[in-house]
């Protein structure tokens, strides 16, 4: 391993350029020649994620550190654009929509090879997309299975067809205006389909991105530069993802030179880091925090009971006491950037005495309600999972309600066990982060068909959503997605309690760090000052 770079203080002018995100293409938007000559980086960069990832295939998982690992060596056929999130071209170099908005023609780039040195082409691409669809046919939850949806339980889904080695079309049975947007996740990933038959794809990726696998797992992970990338390669021959649950000990790592960045800056170190002439770059609220309400555990079915565990909750302290400032207190599960608000909201104010009147008046008998909380991680939308279960917990219970606690290791399966059609979970906090740029990644995924979290059966409420996914960008959709808000609000399938923003903070070599709103930040646009 190439030996690391010594750390640094970055001048002025190189914080304000950790600001900007660099684009992987020259200003043209062509790549560099891959004819020309091409020396390799030599710099081991490490960096700290705040959890271990559950699986390196990001088809199969939602998780903002599976999404940033694979996307180091998976490419889609399109990426987001940095500043707007729309897609811009990556393996694809053009692409038409049809007329009826369902079918989709891409033209592939020329001479890209997956990195056991097989070559990209159609054929390859709809490898991927078959898999995909045979996944979600079997039941997986994927960001597939979401954005190929129907509100009826069928798929958006039709067929991938070669048209040539390198010109492929993506047919679905109705339009659908967030599925070319969709397809910038990490989960769209185009992987070799020797790996893909080997069945290695959770454990070791094969794709074309600017990084290959080396060694390593979920926990610690090596890879390093791949020599035969067909763009920019950057500054980091090496690239360490390194498990650090702590975010103090995350922290101390950075200050001890033992990683050179990390995510999910605690509370207790923005601070310190400040003193310290650190460079911290926040993120822009692109999540929210919920309290999620199972209604298949009676008596939480019943509407006032809802209202009344709404009402405990005092949502403004929590944000005061357990997000970064910045963070927003939520009404809503749309963040604020897309502008869409309801008009007519409706989740109760903190209002402890309403909150007993209603559970007097409610078919709550004082049944103990099992609350699920993560322990051992820090999440995009909840820093502090034990100390905000803590303090709500206590809220519920001043209320009137009996609150049985029940901590998960975040690493012994939490997200699933919440997720379970079957599961004993009454409430439980949890959240989801933006993956790409539109309101369906939130509303469909959350509440656009039947599932175990919040065991919604409203069929009328998941045809909305998938109405409002179908619609064209403009005032008609923003209205929809209003409503929909408003309509939440009444429902109450979750407490919406927090749209939070977060931070990396980074080491004195980095001059520029390409933050994203995601979390899905891509590494070989990292820029490092010269080794003295």
């Amino acid at each position: 391993m190439a030996p690391r770079r010594t750390p640094r203080p970055a001048a002025a002018l190189a914080l304000a350029a950790g600001l900007l995100a660099l684009s992987a293409c020259s200003a043209d938007g062509r790549a560099p020649d891959p004819e020309a000559s091409r020396s390799m980086p030599e710099a081991t960069f490490v960096f700290a994620n705040a959890a271990a990832a559950p699986t390196l295939d990001p088809a199969t998982t939602s998780t903002v550190e599976t999404s940033r690992i694979a996307a180091q060596m998976l490419e889609g056929l399109v990426r987001a654009d940095p500043s707007t999130g729309e897609p811009v071209p990556a393996l694809a170099t053009s692409w038409e929509r049809s007329a009826d908005g369902r079918s989709y023609t891409f033209e592939l780039r020329d001479g890209v090879r997956f990195h056991d040195g097989t070559a990209l082409d159609a054929a390859a691409v709809c490898a991927n997309f078959e898999r995909w669809e045979s996944h979600a046919a079997d039941g997986a939850r994927s960001s597939f299975a979401t954005v190929f949806r129907t509100a009826t339980g069928g798929s958006l889904y039709g067929a991938c067809t070669v048209e040539s080695d390198s010109s492929v079309e993506l047919s679905l049975t109705s339009a659908r205006t967030p599925v070319l947007r969709a397809l910038t996740q990490p989960a769209f990933g185009i992987a070799s389909p020797a790996a893909l038959a080997a069945g290695t794809q959770g454990s070791h990726p094969v794709g074309t991105g600017p990084f290959r696998f080396e060694s390593g797992d979920g926990t610690r992970l090596v890879l390093s530069a791949n020599p035969d990338y067909w763009g920019e390669l950057g500054d980091i021959g090496a690239l360490e993802f390194r498990t650090v649950p702590e975010p103090e000990l995350r922290y101390v790592a950075l200050r001890l030179g033992q990683v050179d960045g990390y995510d999910q800056v605690g509370l207790d170190s923005f601070a310190p880091l400040a003193r310290e002439g650190v460079q911290v770059f926040q993120r822009d609220p692109y999540s929210v925090s919920y309290l999620g309400i199972n209604q298949n555990v009676a008596p939480l079915d019943d509407p006032d009971v809802r209202a009344a565990i709404a009402s405990a909750v005092d949502r403004g302290a929590i944000v005061r006491e357990h997000y970064p400032d910045g963070t927003r207190v939520a009404d809503q599960f749309l963040p604020a950037r897309f502008a869409m608000d309801g008009t007519d909201l409706q989740v109760p104010a903190y209002n402890p005495q309403r909150a007993k009147e209603l559970l007097e008046a409610s078919s709550y008998d004082g049944e103990p309600l099992r609350f699920y909380y993560p322990r051992n991680t820090s999440r995009t939308y909840m820093q502090e999972p034990e100390k905000i279960y803590a303090d709500i917990a206590a809220q519920l219970v001043r209320a009137g309600f009996v609150i049985e606690p029940v901590p998960v290791d975040w690493s012994d399966g939490y997200v699933q066990q919440v997720q379970d059609p079957d599961g004993d979970h009454a409430l439980h906090l949890l959240g989801w982060n933006g993956g790409y740029r539109d309101p369906d990644y939130f509303m469909g995924a959350l509440f656009g068909a039947p599932d175990g979290e919040f065991a919604i059966d409203d069929p009328s409420l998941f045809g909305a959503v998938d109405r409002a996914a179908a619609l064209p960008d403009g005032e008609e959709r923003s209205r929809a997605y209003a409503s929909i808000n408003d309509r939440l609000s009444r429902v109450l399938p979750a407490v919406p309690l927090a749209h939070p923003i977060s931070a990396v903070a980074v080491g004195g070599s980095v001059t520029a760090f390409p933050l994203t709103s995601t979390g899905y930040e891509d590494f070989n646009q990292v820029r490092l000052a010269p080794a003295p």
